[in-house]
């Protein structure tokens, strides 16, 4: 893994829509519990069944977040960016790790410890409020997640996937740019690249995306939205 300046611990903080409502205080205070780990790209976080014993904050690159099958199969759940958060239930409830994660890039994370965060949560009733607004919106994703799998079809789990994707994003000139591959979208589809690129020709075709080198650019999302309806 090549050097990579990191933008510290703080500024990852501050970053993270969950900690927002964190005095500049207790930003400072949490700031210097934090602990920073560096993972290769391909290299697992954790894996399924793991203890979970902190929080992690993404500061640079991606991290796949993903279920496997006892037959070895991977299913895709999210992928996260800088700024986000991951691993919230296994601190919240101390139960083992309900998924696996790996580094898609080479990856800076901070973690925050179980016993700082519950105690962080004890002392602030705004961050209780934002981790309950997570939480229900993270168990909304996984319902209409699995509705995706059980009931779609494969092109119209990549609309919704794509749709998913670009939700509350602005438009950056002519479209929503995604630096995202094909294979990285098949897994979040829970299908084959082959789909994904036979797919992808027929949006691109309605004029509902363009496909670009390690990159999508959705150019007209109620297009994506006529393949689900």
């Amino acid at each position: 893994m090549e050097p990579i300046n990191s933008p510290g611990p703080l500024a990852t903080l501050k970053r993270v829509a969950l900690f927002r409502v964190l005095t500049e205080e207790q930003l400072q205070q949490v700031g210097l519990l934090m602990r920073e780990r560096r993972y290769p790209s391909g290299e697992v976080l954790f894996h399924q069944g793991d203890e979970g014993g902190h929080l992690y904050l993404l500061a640079l690159g991606r991290v796949r977040v993903y279920l496997t099958s006892t037959d070895g199969r991977e299913v895709t759940l999210r992928i996260y960016k800088p700024g986000s958060y991951f691993g919230e239930f296994a601190v919240l409830d101390g139960a083992p790790r309900l998924a696996s994660s790996a580094a898609l890039d080479d990856v800076v994370t901070y973690v925050l410890y179980r016993d700082d965060f519950m105690q962080l949560m004890q002392e602030s009733f705004p961050l209780v409020m934002n981790v309950i607004a997570a939480l229900t919106e993270r168990a909304r994703y996984t319902t209409i997640y699995t509705e995706q799998l059980t009931f779609f079809s494969v092109p119209q789990r990549i609309a919704a996937t794509l749709l998913y994707l670009t939700y509350r994003l602005e438009p950056d000139g002519e479209g929503i740019r995604l630096k995202l591959t094909q294979q990285e979208l098949a897994h979040l589809a829970n299908t084959t690249r082959e789909w994904v690129n036979r797919a992808l020709r027929d949006f691109a075709e309605r004029g509902a995306l363009r496909v670009e080198r390690g990159a999508l650019v959705v150019l007209d999302r109620d297009k994506l939205q006529q393949i689900l309806n």
